[in-house]
């Protein structure tokens, strides 16, 4: 085995506890964060339903790619690697590219709107290259990893 048991059973509770944290900032913090801006900056009140919306998507994609990892902590918790290990991963790559698209969608609106503070778009940026990034560096490991590819031909 790769990890120890402890670790793996650390980076179990870890997950179970983002994804716990994730819906708290989906159900209470987002909707909060929203009121406030549009509170300070009412100009951008048009906004806030689809900024609730978009964040919702946006922390769904992670919640998505958190219950994967669960599901393979799992796995590897057991000893089973099997061919579906890379479709778990294929998975978890293409919800890298759904939350990339939103980023860009995201940005297109906001430019399209006139709303483009350096922040805002600073942070879409960042989160779309780091979700890139992710998928490419996923894609790569499974293109050049010999055991999962064993796997895959059974």
């Amino acid at each position: 085995m790769f990890f120890s048991r402890r670790t793996l059973c650390a980076l179990f509770v870890a997950l179970v506890a983002l994804l716990l944290l994730s819906v708290v900032v989906q159900v209470w913090v987002l909707p909060a964060a929203v009121e406030r801006t549009v509170s300070l900056f009412p100009e951008v009140g048009p906004l806030a339903p689809q900024a609730i919306l978009w964040g919702v998507c946006a922390v769904l994609c992670w919640q998505v790619i958190a219950v994967i990892g669960l599901e393979l902590v799992r796995r590897a918790l057991g000893n089973r690697a099997d061919s579906s290990t890379r479709k778990w991963i294929g998975a978890v790559i293409g919800c890298l590219l759904v939350f990339a698209a939103l980023v860009t969608v995201a940005f297109i609106a906001l430019n399209e709107r006139g709303y483009t503070p350096p922040g805002v778009m600073l942070g879409l940026v960042t989160g779309g290259l780091i979700a890139l990034i992710s998928a490419g560096a996923l894609a790569v490991f499974l293109g050049s990893n010999p055991s999962l590819s064993m796997y895959s031909r059974k």
